[in-house]
C-alpha cells in the first residue's frame, strides 16, 4: 500500500497533470475557437456574403448558439459518468468539428443560424464535462492553478486563432470559396483530428481509471480526495437527488458570477475585431492580427492568479479585483480618444478577464461535496456562462457598432453586481465557518469542514 506522504502525492499529481490537463486544454481551446471565430469570419468576408449587416442578423447567429448550449448543459453532464469521460468528450468534440465544417459551406444566414444552434447543442457538455472531470482528481487547494493552466491554453489559442484565421482567409478563391469559409472548414477538420486523438488519451474518473492506475495507486488517489472533502467515490444520481441539489441557492450565485465573467469575454471575442476594423480604422488584416497579443498577457495573469489563490486559499477577492479591472478596460476600449489608449484598454480588459472563468469554477468546486452535486453544480454554473453569451449578443447591438455603448454599460453593471455578491457570499461563508468552530453548525453534512472564500 502506498503511503499518503508528500512525495507520493507530488508524483501522482504530476502523472495526472501530464495525462489530463494538456489534452483537455487543447480540446477545449479548439472548441472555444470554434464558437468564437465569428468576429474573425465577419471581417474576412462573411458579413457581405451572408448579408449579416442587415438588421440584427449577426446578433441572432451569435445568440442562438447559447439557447441550445444552455438547454443541453445538465443532460450532457449527467451522461458523462455513464458513457465514460473519454467516450463522451471525444464524441462531443468530433460532433462540433463536423458541424463547423458544414458552416463553411453555408450560403445563407438562416442556414448559418441552424448550424450555430447545432454547435451549441454539441458544445454544451464540453466545458462542464472537463471541469467536472478535473475537479474529481484533485484536492480543493490543488484545483485553482490547474483549472487556470487548463484555461491558459484557451487564452493562447484564442489569441493565435486570430493569426491562424488570417492565414486561412488567404485561401480565398480556392474551390470557389471565400476566405471565411476556409476558416470554418480547416478549423473543423483540426477539431475532428484532435478530438479523435483525445479519445485515446483522456483518463476516466479515479474510480474507473484501471488502465491508468494500479489498484494501490487508485486507492491512494481516492483516499486523498476523501480526506479533503469526502467524495472520492461516485454517489447515485437520480431525479430526486438532482432536484435536491437544485434547491441550493449557492449554485445560482456562482452561475451569476460566471455570467458576469463570460459576458465581456464573448463580447471581446465577437466584437473586438469589428471595433478594431470599424472603430479604430485598421485594415482587415491588422484587425485580425491585433486581436491576438492581449491573450498572451491574459495567460500569464490567469496562471499567477490561480497559483496565488491556491497558495493563500482565497477565491472571492481575487475574482472581484479581476471583475473591476475588466470593466475598466472595456470602458477605456470604447470611450478613450486615441487608438493607443483604446488598444491598451483591450489589453487591460482581456488580460484580467480570462482568470474570472477558472476563478469562479474553482470557487464553486472548492465549496461542493458529493460527486452528484458536483455534476449538477458545474452544469448550472456553466449555464450561467451561456447566459453571459446571450446577454452579450443582445447588449452588443449591431446597430451600435463600433461603440456598443449598451453592451459596455451592461458589462459594467454586471461586474459591479458580481463584486457586491462576492462580498455577501464571503461574509456568509465567514459566518458559517465561525459557527463550525463553535460547534454550532455542520457545513455540507461533513463534520469539521470549512468553506473557502
Amino acid at each position: 500500500m502506498l503511503l499518503a506522504n508528500d512525495v507520493s502525492a507530488t508524483g501522482h499529481r504530476r502523472r495526472i497533470d501530464y495525462r489530463l490537463l494538456p489534452i483537455l486544454g487543447i480540446m477545449y481551446s479548439i472548441s472555444l475557437v470554434d464558437r468564437t471565430n465569428l468576429g474573425l469570419a465577419m471581417v474576412a468576408g462573411m458579413s457581405e456574403d451572408l448579408g449579416l449587416t442587415i438588421g440584427n442578423r449577426y446578433t441572432i447567429i451569435v445568440m442562438i448558439f447559447f439557447v441550445t448550449y444552455i438547454i443541453f448543459e445538465i443532460p450532457s453532464n449527467l451522461v458523462l459518468p455513464k458513457a465514460g469521460a473519454a467516450n463522451w468528450l471525444a464524441f462531443l468534440g468530433v460532433s462540433f468539428g463536423c458541424i463547423l465544417i458544414g458552416m463553411g459551406f453555408t450560403k445563407s444566414w438562416q442556414t448559418m443560424a441552424v448550424c450555430r444552434a447545432l454547435l451549441g447543442m454539441a458544445e454544451a457538455g464540453f466545458l462542464p464535462g472537463c471541469t467536472y472531470l478535473i475537479t474529481c482528481w484533485y484536492k480543493r487547494y490543488e484545483v485553482g492553478k490547474r483549472l487556470s493552466a487548463f484555461w491558459i491554453l484557451s487564452c493562447l489559442t484564442t489569441g493565435f486563432a486570430a493569426i491562424f484565421a488570417y492565414a486561412l482567409s488567404l485561401m480565398k478563391g480556392i474551390g470557389g470559396l471565400n476566405g471565411w469559409s476556409w476558416i470554418f472548414i480547416i478549423e473543423g477538420l483540426v477539431t475532428v483530428v484532435v478530438c479523435t486523438v483525445g479519445w485515446f488519451i483522456i483518463i476516466d474518473f479515479p474510480t474507473k481509471a484501471d488502465k491508468f492506475l494500479s489498484p494501490d495507486e487508485k486507492e491512494f488517489v481516492i483516499q486523498r480526495i476523501n480526506a479533503d472533502r469526502g467524495d472520492g467515490e461516485e454517489d447515485p444520481i437520480t431525479l430526486a437527488v438532482i432536484l435536491h441539489h437544485l434547491k441550493d441557492w449557492k449554485l445560482y450565485f456562482w452561475a451569476f458570477n460566471l455570467m458576469a465573467s463570460t459576458m465581456p469575454g464573448y463580447a471581446y471575442s465577437y466584437f473586438l475585431p469589428i471595433i478594431l476594423r470599424r472603430g479604430m480604422g485598421f485594415s482587415s488584416t491588422e484587425s485580425q492580427l491585433l486581436s491576438a497579443p492581449p491573450y498572451v498577457l491574459a495567460a500569464v495573469i490567469a496562471y499567477c492568479s490561480g497559483w496565488l489563490g491556491d497558495k493563500y486559499r482565497i477565491r472571492g477577492p481575487i475574482i472581484a479585483a479581476h471583475q473591476i479591472l475588466t470593466a475598466t478596460g472595456m470602458l477605456i476600449t470604447v470611450f478613450a480618444k486615441g487608438n493607443g489608449a483604446r488598444y491598451f484598454g483591450a489589453f487591460l480588459g482581456i488580460g484580467f478577464l480570462q482568470y474570472c472563468v477558472p476563478g469562479v469554477l474553482t470557487y464553486q468546486a472548492n465549496n461542493i461535496t458529493r460527486q452528484s452535486k458536483r455534476s449538477v453544480a458545474t452544469a448550472i454554473c456553466i449555464i450561467g456562462g451561456g447566459m453571459g453569451g446571450i446577454v452579450s449578443g443582445v447588449a452588443f447591438k449591431s446597430s451600435e457598432s463600433p461603440t456598443y455603448q449598451t453592451g459596455v454599460w451592461t458589462t459594467l453593471g454586471l461586474s459591479l453586481t458580481s463584486v457586491v455578491l462576492i462580498a455577501i457570499m464571503s461574509f456568509h461563508f465567514y459566518r458559517c465557518n465561525s459557527a463550525v468552530r463553535q460547534g454550532k453548525r455542520t457545513n455540507e453534512e461533513i463534520e469539521g469542514w470549512f468553506y473557502t472564500y
